[in-house]
This record gives C-alpha cells, structure tokens and sequence, in this order.
C-alpha cells in the first residue's frame, strides 16, 4: 500500500519506449472516493502539457518511477475527465461528517498499487494541532459524497 503523496514528483515513463512522460502531479479518484481512477502527468518543456493516464494502465509503482503501459491523452477540464467519466480532488478538500462534525482536511490518502483501492485516509487539522495531537488516519474506506466545497461521510464520529 502507498499513500498518494508519497508519489507526487516521480517521474513517468513508458514501459516500452523508455520515453519520460513528465512527473505525477496528482491522482484522481472516483465520485465515491473508493477508488484511483487516474495519474495526471505533468510534462516539462516550454510549453508543459498534462496528460491523463488511467490506473489500470499502470504497470508498476516504484520507489524512484512509475512505469506505465500506454502514453494516455492529453488532459481537458478541471479536473480532467477520463473518457468522458468525472473524477474527483480529494488531497485538501475539507472532511465533515453527515452530523456537521468537521474531521479534518484531506493530505493524503492510502492506496492498494495492485488495484487503486482506496484503504485510508491521513488528515490535517492544522500545524498547531498536528503538532499536539498527531495526525488522524482512518485506516478504513469510507462512504463519501462529493461536494463543491467539502467531502461529507456518514456514520464516523472521532470526537468525544
């Protein structure tokens, strides 16, 4: 299991040509935030171009690159649809519960490579805080909906 964050910055390249395709600039997830559906690459140059790549075109996750099987297309929207389907920013969205507790900022989430399933979560409630109480990470997939302005989940309650 990785966490998302661990990747940002990699380089990607293509498995049969050797050919860099740019670095991980971030992933996208589905609109129930179960799993990855996506790797958005940034490319370099003068004119940096961003591209999309599906998760199941993955072929590996390593420590010092992410190897893909195909180039993917270039990237349209905000955030970039993939094949017509919407994905999801999740890394900074606000957490709250159905109740109207606020759980956490989103910094990162934990993910299985072999199948972009989506076992964690790591929230920031602030420097000040993390600093006192530690990070919270629900090891635990959760039933979100996707908002505008925040990410809202049923049935948690971490306060007392």
């Amino acid at each position: 299991m990785k966490f998302s964050q661990e990747t940002v910055g990699l380089p990607v390249v293509h498995l049969d040509s050797g050919r860099e395709l740019g670095k991980v600039r971030e992933w996208l997830v589905d609109e129930f935030g179960q799993v990855v559906l996506a790797l958005v690459v940034e490319g370099g140059g003068w004119l940096p171009q961003k591209r999309i790549i599906p998760y199941h075109e993955i072929y590996s996750i390593g420590p010092d690159a992410i190897m893909v099987t195909h180039v993917g297309e270039y990237a349209s929207g905000d955030p970039p649809a993939l094949n017509g389907q919407a994905t999801c920013r999740v890394i900074g969205m606000r957490l709250l519960a159905a109740h109207g507790e606020e759980l956490g900022i989103v910094e990162d989430f934990l993910f299985e490579e072999a199948s972009g399933r989506i076992t964690g979560w790591r929230l920031t409630s602030g420097l000040i805080d993390d600093l006192l109480y530690g990070r919270i990470v629900l090891e635990e997939p959760l039933q979100l909906t996707m908002g505008e302005d925040a990410l809202i989940v049923n049935g948690i309650e971490l306060k007392e």
